[in-house]
């Protein structure tokens, strides 16, 4: 299904098309849910959690802490205007935060939706099959270099985690 203008969108079978580009726009009014996703047990996987406890009561949104993505975060974002996802990304070629959006596409009939595990796609593709909308989402990768045990960020995940923070705070 396309757009319908403000970015939300829904179908009964729905999957996500990635795009990269700039941070989203927070219009005045929006219900917007941000999760911070990892493990603070594992390194740099702790970065998404650190910017979702960073801004917790600076920011006029829901803002959790996750471990990981789920299937019953589908009933919440049925009930907001934009998702925003925060997680640590292993790809040694990013340097700094950076946003790809998500948009809910129409999927062929019978396109499983979930399997072993649930990333953004599956659960925006979720979302609007259960409830028939999907809110606007866009995730914001931050660069990770260590996911051994402990809670130590790298010096690239702690750049990354100060400059999402002052990010999202101008949102």
């Amino acid at each position: 299904m396309q757009d319908d203008g403000d970015g939300a969108a829904g179908a009964p079978d729905a999957v996500t098309a990635p795009s990269s580009g700039a941070p989203p726009v927070v219009h005045q009014g929006d219900r917007v849910l941000l999760l911070g996703i990892g493990n603070d047990l594992r390194g740099d996987d702790g970065a998404g959690p650190r910017v979702a406890r960073a801004l917790e009561g600076r920011v006029p949104w829901e803002v959790r802490a996750v471990h990981g993505l789920t299937p019953e975060l589908a009933d919440d974002f049925a009930e907001v205007d934009l998702a925003l996802f925060v997680d640590a990304h292993a790809d040694v070629a990013l340097a700094r935060p950076t946003w790809t959006h998500h948009r809910v596409e129409a999927a062929a009939p019978g396109t499983p939706l979930l399997g072993h595990t649930l990333d953004v796609p599956a659960l925006l593709a979720l979302t609007a099959q259960l409830h028939g909308r999907a809110p606007r989402a866009a995730t914001l990768s931050l660069p990770a270099r260590d996911f051994s045990l402990g809670e130590t960020l790298t010096p690239d995940a702690e750049a990354g985690v100060a400059a999402a923070v002052a990010g999202l705070l101008v949102l």
